[in-house]
């Protein structure tokens, strides 16, 4: 038991990084800057949760869900131009996000591992 625990927890702290990510970037300098950005947040929220930090686990939540209602809010304003048509790249990662985030959201919100952190 504690072990599918440990392994629920670390999956979520290497895997969250990746709907955070989920965009078609431009190779850019400020691109690298914003996934540096990215990947220092979720090597923090990371360090918390394999720390079994309640905080890390809550602000993990925070952004997953942050992340899942930005994108769902802004999908048809973004993924949609009048003038240019459908961005299916954008749309199909704004789908992977959410998708990726509510998975994320359910594995880090499970009772066991709740009492993992309650403990």
């Amino acid at each position: 038991m504690h072990s599918a625990q440990s392994r629920i927890i670390s999956f979520v702290a290497i895997a969250q990084f990746i709907p955070l990510v989920l965009f078609p970037w431009n190779l850019s300098v400020g691109s690298a800057v914003a996934i540096a950005i990215l990947l220092a947040l979720s090597g923090f929220l990371g360090w918390a949760l394999m720390r079994r930090r309640a905080w890390g686990r809550t602000l993990t939540i925070f952004v997953q869900g942050f992340n899942a209602i930005v994108r769902i809010i802004t999908l048809f304003a973004n993924v949609y131009q009048p003038e240019s048509g459908l961005n299916v790249a954008l749309l199909v990662t704004y789908v992977a996000s959410v998708a990726l985030s509510i998975v994320l959201l359910s594995y880090i919100d499970r009772s066991d591992v709740q009492l993992a952190f309650g403990a």
